[in-house]
């Protein structure tokens, strides 16, 4: 899944609202997600809209356009937008490590933003914006493969061993995922796993079994994942006593426990990872399945 650039960007008229589709647009071609934020009217607004977004973004973007002009006995200078400061505010809030900020020259570093260090050259006119976005994210090595909520990696064959559930005793070879939270300021609560489709000759069908898949190591079905840690989950198993026979360790109350995969074959098997506050990710893995568990392979797709 492709990082996500939150982009607050003022747009009170049509050369703003041109410049956020520029970046935007170009962002898009380099791989990555946006969102471009829209003022709001409304709390309720803010919370289903400008906060939601934040916690699902993993870059942060600001733009900081001039608003009216300050006078003062000792001064003059521009505002800048409002709106755009307090989500700069809320974002900081959150933890971001990706953030990158553009002012444009005579506006205030107001707020939040006159404590954050930024060596992003200022901008005069619109056209300008953009090649500085470039030169920015290219110094900032950002890449759209950085997510700073939940990832999946490292999938592994653990070894042979005695498995006991609430439907018997099998001894099998286990497929592991790690799921990783890179949220630094935020747990995932109540992280579970489900086996959501599975692809047999081409022919895609629902999982028959989609109850929560176990912890690795873990007395249970669901788990924590302090920030900046990972857990594991046992994505599927052989039957080493019969090894054409694919099994998940999963919470579904039947027994006997049914294999999902019985015949040797090539398959396609689609996953999903839900949190608490976190958006929810799915990854497929492609499953060569031999019926000896020396020769049998998973790969991600």
């Amino acid at each position: 899944m492709a990082g996500k650039v939150f982009i607050s960007c003022g747009q009170s008229d049509k050369n703003e609202k041109d410049v956020a589709k520029q970046v935007s647009d170009w962002l898009k071609a380099q791989g990555y997600q946006t969102y471009v934020a829209i003022e709001t009217q409304s709390i309720l607004d803010v919370n289903s809209g400008i906060i939601t977004e934040l916690k699902r973004a993993d870059f942060y973007l600001f733009i900081n356009f001039r608003r009216d002009k300050i006078t003062t006995t000792n001064d003059e200078f521009y505002r800048g937008s409002v709106f755009t400061n307090q989500e700069l505010s809320i974002a900081y809030a959150m933890g971001f490590e990706k953030m990158l900020f553009v002012n444009q020259k005579e506006v205030r570093r107001d707020g939040i933003f006159g404590y954050l260090v930024s060596n992003t050259p200022e901008f005069e006119k619109y056209d300008e914006v953009l090649p500085i976005v470039q030169k920015a994210i290219e110094s900032a090595n950002w890449q759209p493969s950085f997510s700073r909520n939940l990832i999946y990696q490292n999938l592994c064959w653990g070894n042979s061993l005695i498995y006991s559930d609430h439907t018997g005793q099998r001894n099998v070879k286990c497929l592991h995922i790690d799921i990783y939270n890179n949220r630094p300021d935020q747990g995932a609560l109540n992280t579970v796993a489900r086996l959501k489709s599975l692809t047999i000759g081409g022919i895609k069908s629902i999982a028959t079994d989609r109850s929560h898949l176990k912890c690795t190591g873990a007395p249970g079905y669901s788990n924590s994942i302090w920030p900046n840690d990972h857990v594991a989950f046992d994505l599927l198993s052989i039957d080493l006593n019969n090894q054409s026979n694919i099994y998940l360790h999963s919470a579904l109350d039947v027994i006997p426990r049914v294999p999902i995969i019985t015949i040797p074959g090539y398959y396609l098997l689609e996953y999903e990872i839900f949190a608490e506050s976190f958006p929810p990710i799915s990854f497929s893995i492609s499953l060569d399945a031999t019926g000896n568990e020396e020769t049998t392979t998973a790969n991600f797709i």
